[in-house]
């Protein structure tokens, strides 16, 4: 037995961790939502590149278009 109340805290966390969950499969509204999760994701991840596309359009492509004289 160990005396240090830190380590008997991580030991006790550790033996938990390691149990498996009784469900090992999620049901399926989580299946459900995880998709359309994946598939909201994926739609901002269009949306965010057509943005990023737009931003990198409006630089302008030298120093010339800089300059105010």
């Amino acid at each position: 037995m160990h005396t240090c109340p830190l380590l008997r805290v991580s030991m006790k966390s550790r033996k938990i961790a390691a149990r498996r969950p009784l469900h090992a499969r999620g049901t399926t509204s989580s299946r459900d939502w995880t998709a359309v999760l994946e598939i909201s994701a994926g739609l901002a991840g269009l949306v965010g590149w057509r943005a990023l596309q737009d931003v990198l359009n409006a630089i302008p492509d030298s120093n010339d278009d800089f300059s105010l004289f």
